[in-house]
């Protein structure tokens, strides 16, 4: 596995993303013609299943973009079955506790970071890939490819930010600026004092780590967060980019 958004993130270059609430593989094509770097493929909140995000994986590595998925939740059975699946890397929402994190590492990264299951599956071809010869490389292969971001959105996690971008198999971590607003009593209030004060303590933390630092930003403030610092941002959705493009093309042939 090479993974290309890891790759231009380690050379110290942006990266720019957005989410997947859409089915089909159609919408993938697309986002990799307008020329984005990853998708996340939003199990939480979207209706997908296991099998519609393969399908969506296998159509965003035929066409180099580099696929996230962000899980329902951080048992066993989400992170193995999406990485089992080709996921290049996974977000895990409403993360608390320390204890937490270290589980999500346990079941996302193989021996000596963790305790991943091996088994058939697409990322190894069945056991049928050549890089299976050798099985040590192949295995830290995967673990140093296989993005692992918890999303920091809750007051827990924000009081534990430093101890979780600290532990070994943690990749970086994702801010969910709405929730984490909400979180702190502030819902929306982005620019309010506590939240800047919030953004910048991950942020720094990531620096100081030398971790990864994704946030979500709409695309009026998608540019000042890579000026703040932030390695990464997702921005919008699919759902929400096809129906504004359909508003202003009604309102261009109708008013």
């Amino acid at each position: 596995m090479h993974n290309t958004l890891r790759a231009k993130l380690q050379q110290g270059q942006p990266a720019l993303g957005t989410f997947v609430q859409l089915g089909g593989t159609t919408i993938i094509e697309c986002l990799a013609l307008a020329g984005l770097d990853y998708v996340v493929l939003d199990l939480e909140h979207g209706t997908g299943s296991v099998a519609d995000a393969t399908a969506q994986i296998l159509a965003a590595e035929r066409h180099h973009l580099t696929p996230l998925v962000r899980i329902k939740d951080s048992s066993r059975a989400s992170v193995m079955s999406l990485l089992d699946q080709g996921a290049q890397g996974l977000v895990i929402p409403a993360i608390k506790t320390v204890a937490e994190v270290r589980d999500v590492v346990r079941f996302g990264k193989y021996a000596p970071l963790g305790e991943r299951g091996f088994g058939p599956s697409r990322t190894s071809a069945f056991t049928y890939s050549p890089d299976l010869q050798d099985l040590p490389q192949y295995l830290e292969s995967c673990n140093r490819e296989t993005l692992i971001l918890p999303q920091c959105e809750t007051r827990e996690c924000l009081a534990n930010v430093e101890e979780i971008v600290n532990l070994a198999g943690v990749d970086g971590l994702f801010i969910g600026p709405f929730d984490l607003s909400i979180a702190l009593g502030i819902p929306a209030q982005f620019e309010a004092d506590v939240m800047q004060a919030a953004l910048q303590r991950i942020l720094s933390a990531c620096q100081a780590a030398g971790k990864f630092c994704f946030i979500y930003a709409d695309r009026t403030r998608a540019r000042q967060r890579f000026a703040q610092g932030f390695h990464s941002v997702a921005t919008s959705m699919d759902t929400v980019e096809v129906t504004r493009a359909y508003q202003l093309l009604v309102k261009d042939i109708m008013e």
